[in-house]
């Protein structure tokens, strides 16, 4: 058993919707399965038993959960600069990644995975080709992964095969990794115009057979909704997805920027998870979601990255700040969407999202994944107790650079900002010698 002594405990630990108030002073123990045995105010805590290790933290919380990434596409960071996504896409994304091989896609998710344990972030959700790959490097750095290859039907991609057969191959990736705690799959498609109505309707069909989610861009771009509509002869991207059953299961959107209130009442009316991705929206010139719209609509929110070849960092500090600061700028209001919210949407609320019990908060039963952040951090301080709110502390001030240490499942894998389970060194040198290759500037 270890117990983990704290001077704020986050504990994310609250009914739907809700975000309980920090303890001032308290402990969390972690049983050797992993999970959390006890968590609470220290004065209350158990005795200790005789095999008990104490170890005493600044703030304690539940590791972040990044809930829309491509993390493998760090091998393209930084390539078709200042391009529209429709550009982007077609004209560098696709032609590179049409030469990936599984060797580069688990390069990329080992480099960066390190980055997102790094950053405080032990669970991803990654659409993303060669799941097997993808699968392989987060298992490899010991993180959490939903697994959700995606399908894409576009003449300028040519990497995977029929789609058929991709489907088969996801349902066999879920059946090879059944028995993991770390990965869970599912299906993923490109999105509404990139994949046909075929496509669509099997994917629906098989991923409700299998009990596995779906994982779908949606409303990304404005001229998105055009060329859906031209496609379906007048229906939006959420009516038709409605139409052809896509949105029956468990469906994970991200983005949602050009949504109008009718396409979020078919969200609300479906049950459909979004996951809202501001950084990469705003460097894209994408737009603003109406994050604040769909909280009214019930609907069930997270928070992503997106990937980092469209969005550089894998950093949920930033993308929570950049999602209060957008919201509130389409708001004009300054008391728009706070930081307990934005926290929520990365914590608890997305492991809501993805549905994965025991995720994102720090309770009696619970994973023990969680993050420290250092008392002696300087931007977290001065801390005045009369006016402090951790929470606003957190989400202003707190970075990846605050991190002290991240466990999963009572793992420590990251602990003064280096990451315990990959040589990273090895991993850069590796990510560096293939992302050359993709570009053609090497063999």
């Amino acid at each position: 058993m270890d117990r983990y002594l704290c001077d704020v405990l986050v504990t994310m630990d609250g009914p739907v919707g809700a975000v309980p108030a920090p303890i001032s002073g308290g402990a969390v123990d972690v049983g050797d399965d992993g999970r959390i045995a006890w968590c609470g105010p220290a004065a209350d805590a158990p005795a200790l038993g005789p095999d008990t290790t104490v170890h005493t933290t600044g703030i304690l919380m539940p590791s972040l959960i990044n809930a829309h990434c491509h993390t493998p596409m760090v091998l393209l960071r930084g390539a078709g600069e200042g391009l529209p996504v429709d550009r982007w896409l077609h004209e560098v994304m696709w032609p590179r990644e049409s030469k990936l091989t599984p060797g580069d896609v688990r390069a990329g998710m080992r480099l960066g995975a390190a980055e997102l344990l790094a950053n405080g972030i032990t669970t991803s959700v990654e659409m993303y080709f060669s799941g097997q790959a993808v699968a392989e490097g987060a298992t490899d750095a010991g993180m959490r992964c939903l697994v959700t290859p995606g399908v894409i039907e576009d003449p300028d991609f040519t990497l995977t095969g029929p789609w058929p057969e991709q489907l088969d191959e996801m349902v066999a990736l879920r059946d090879r990794w059944a028995g993991s705690d770390l990965i869970e799959v599912g299906m993923a498609a490109h999105a509404a115009y990139s994949v046909s109505a075929e496509c669509l309707t099997a994917i629906a069909e098989r991923a409700a057979g299998a009990g596995m989610p779906v994982h779908i861009h949606l409303a990304e771009q404005q001229w998105e909704d055009a060329a859906v509509r031209e496609r379906t002869g007048g229906l939006a991207a959420p009516e038709y997805l409605e139409s052809l059953g896509l949105l029956d299961g468990d469906v994970i959107a991200a983005h949602g920027v050009w949504l109008t209130p009718d396409d979020i009442g078919v969200l609300a009316r479906n049950d459909t998870a979004v996951v809202h991705c501001p950084c990469s929206n705003a460097k894209h010139a994408s737009g603003v979601a109406p994050v604040t719209d769909m909280q009214a609509a019930g609907l069930r929110l997270a928070i992503g990255t997106d990937g980092p070849a469209s969005h550089h960092r894998l950093d949920l500090f930033e993308e929570m700040r950049t999602a209060i600061r957008t919201a509130r700028i389409r708001s004009g209001d300054a008391q728009t969407f706070g930081p307990a919210e934005a926290l929520r949407m990365t914590t608890a609320g997305a492991a809501e999202v993805l549905r994965w019990d025991g995720l994102g908060r720090l309770a009696p039963g619970c994973w023990a994944d969680m993050m420290a952040l250092s008392a002696s951090e300087p931007a977290l301080h001065p801390v005045i107790e009369a006016e402090d709110d951790p929470l606003s502390r957190i989400v202003w001030s707190g970075s990846p650079g605050a991190i002290s240490e991240v466990w999963v499942a009572g793992r420590k894998v990251v602990e003064g900002g280096r990451v315990l389970t990959l040589d990273v060194a090895e991993a850069v040198a590796e990510a560096e010698t293939r992302a050359r290759r993709l570009t053609g500037a090497a063999p």
